[in-house]
């Protein structure tokens, strides 16, 4: 059970940022930003070379998405391009975003058509100040646009039928005005919003994954309890002893109880592969799976920033709780005060998951949604109010988005 993302010389983070369909299932992945875990090494390339990054390196989280048969959309310099660097990836999940600096130039235009022919996505990453080559314009599949307003224009300027990305799109009005434009694929928070349906009742199956959350999250568990009610639920145990008796772990003994497994393991542990496998129970659909990614990503944050700097009085395990469950009414499709009441938490945390802006906690939760957003000036003002350094933020933020990853892998896995 990986506690932490291991430190290993080639072992790699990535970025990941969700592009959905308008039926909200997941189409692929843009990956923004790369880092290593070896000290000494380089992080953080130019956008540019995240394409070689990438294929440089073993990353957390990626043989996932190859998995499932997402796209990955990466950019890559004018020089990877003609060298077809992309060919490192199977033709169905590559997507190449093509810069707009490159995008007039004849001399790519051998090695585009040619990975194009053989399967690849061309994509454009659209500037309305520069116009692409005819013949670049044609094999392109996929145009980006960086904002929601350059929509209006791109549906005028280009007539061709072209699946178009729309970044940045903030809620769900939003996003069905951009589809009455012919736009269909989508980033941005607007998945983050909760849609609430009227009398909407959880299932008995929700409803015993949330009471067995509520046992483990007491503030002093009684182990011999716990592991007699994750015993009690035939499907978690044996998935638990399962996932113990792999190789992974390589025990000289057999495990056959849960109490042994809790023993040999520790609580902690137990908790956190119990957490992940408990709330991807609870999710439906790739929609409720990216917002458990990244609950679990925005609780271990929390918990690490807390942990490194100790003039805040507060725990970073009542922090975790308050980042893992700030996307649960999203996950359920109940308001936050309906997904409350499953949860043993103080009032303090309760107001700060209701959004009121008087909690103690609200700075660190303005933080992690100004890393969410990627807007540099507020980051930036928001580190500084708080004095915390950048680059240790930026890889913590890149940390606990690869701690969540394996997390997910091990308890999907499983």
């Amino acid at each position: 059970m990986p506690a932490a993302v291991p430190s290993t010389t080639n072992l790699h983070l990535l970025s990941r940022n969700p592009i959905f369909t308008a039926a909200k299932t997941v189409w692929g992945y843009e990956i923004q930003a790369t880092s290593s875990l070896a000290a000494g090494l380089a992080q953080n390339p130019e956008q540019a070379n995240v394409g070689a990054a990438v294929i440089a390196g073993d990353f957390i989280g990626l043989n996932t998405i190859l998995a499932r048969n997402k796209k990955i959309l990466l950019s890559y310099t004018r020089d990877q391009l003609q060298k077809q660097i992309p060919y490192a990836f199977p033709a169905q999940s590559s997507a190449i975003l093509v810069n707009p600096d490159f995008q007039s130039d004849p001399d790519l235009l051998p090695a585009l058509r040619q990975m194009a022919t053989d399967g690849h996505t061309i994509a454009l990453e659209w500037d309305a100040g520069t116009a692409p080559s005819a013949a670049i314009m044609d094999l392109a599949a996929v145009i980006c646009l960086s904002a929601p307003d350059m929509a209006e224009d791109f549906a005028k300027t280009v007539k061709a039928a072209k699946t178009v990305i729309a970044r940045n799109v903030t809620s769900r009005e939003e996003l069905e005005h951009l589809q009455s434009l012919g736009i269909s694929l989508f980033q941005g928070r607007f998945f983050k919003t909760a849609e609430i349906i009227p009398g909407k009742k959880l299932s008995s199956h929700q409803n015993s994954r949330l009471q067995i959350l509520r046992v483990i999250e007491a503030k002093s568990p009684d182990l011999d309890h716990l592991a007699q009610t994750i015993q009690a639920d035939v499907t978690l145990s044996y998935r638990l002893l399962a996932y113990l008796n792999s190789p992974t772990f390589g025990f000289m003994r057999k495990i056959d109880s849960i109490r042994q497994a809790i023993t040999l393991l520790g609580w902690t542990n137990v908790r956190n592969w119990l957490r992940a496998v408990l709330l991807a129970d609870i999710t439906q659909g790739e929609e409720q799976t990216e917002l458990l990614h990244l609950s679990l990503w925005r609780g271990k944050f929390l918990e690490q920033t807390v942990a490194g700097h100790d003039y805040w009085d507060f725990k970073p395990d009542e922090m975790f709780l308050l980042g893992m469950f700030s996307l649960l009414d999203a996950i359920l499709g109940i308001s936050m005060a309906d997904a409350l009441a499953f949860l043993p938490l103080n009032d303090a945390q309760k107001k700060a998951l209701r959004g009121e802006s008087t909690t103690e906690y609200m700075p660190l939760m303005t933080l992690m949604l100004a890393f969410e957003d990627q807007d540099e000036d507020k980051l930036g003002r928001i580190l500084q109010d708080l004095n915390l350094g950048q680059e240790t933020m930026r890889r913590v933020h890149r940390e606990s988005g690869a701690w969540a990853s394996s997390l997910l892998e091990v308890g999907q896995g499983a």
